[in-house]
């Protein structure tokens, strides 16, 4: 077991491959389309911040957390917090709404998170950090934001949804956002051992001193 979760990262590459499989073969509704791709690049994108290049750990915690600490073994984050916050996360917010296409305020929380992802790696991280890249970067601004952009031109009809919708999309977001990363529950996974990050997945091109 500990085998599987201390490479979440890795496996969640398969999974995307296998999301992509899926949809190729037999997926035809646009909506499911956008959701399920999303949910296949939103896998991969869990390894380019925790597998190659990673450093995403050190990245959120210095700018997310605003923690001054480099030692990742005293960061209340491990492969195990991270596997249970990003792939539940994922299947709540992308896969779930595929499933649900009647429920309108699902897929409005699911694009919500691809808009988040944007703004965070474009944005947020380059200009705290002076830097043009980031981990994660790469799959959010060509991988999820194009689809999003999709959704807009294609399919969204802001006819199809009520002022309740744009509230229940925000409040579900919020609240599987604190479920997944700052519950209880998160925190305490992330306290438990044999789950070590390691150097590769905590810090990437990020060369702390410790």
């Amino acid at each position: 077991m500990k085998g599987i979760v201390n490479n979440w990262h890795n496996i969640s590459v398969y999974i995307a491959g296998a999301i992509f499989v899926i949809v190729a073969l037999f997926v035809t509704d646009s909506l499911q389309k956008v959701l399920l791709l999303s949910a296949a690049v939103l896998f991969l994108h869990f390894f380019e911040e925790f597998g190659w290049p990673g450093g995403f750990p050190y990245l959120g915690m210095k700018v997310m957390m605003r923690s001054d600490e480099t030692d990742s073994t005293k960061w209340n984050c491990n492969n195990l917090s991270s596997m249970f916050g990003n792939w539940i996360a994922g299947t709540l917010l992308y896969i779930l709404p595929a499933f649900f296409l009647n429920i309108k305020f699902l897929t409005l929380a699911a694009i919500l998170l691809s808009v988040a992802e944007l703004i965070m790696h474009l944005i947020t991280f380059n200009v705290k950090e002076r830097t043009l890249y980031n981990p994660g970067a790469i799959t959010a601004i060509f991988g999820l934001t194009p689809i999003a952009c999709y959704y807009f031109l294609n399919i969204y009809d802001a006819s199809l949804y009520a002022w309740h919708d744009y509230v229940f999309a925000f409040l579900w977001f919020a609240v599987i956002f604190w479920f997944c990363y700052r519950s209880p529950v998160y925190w305490n996974l992330g306290k438990k051992e044999g789950y070590p990050l390691t150097d590769q997945s905590a810090y990437g091109f990020y060369k702390p001193e410790k």
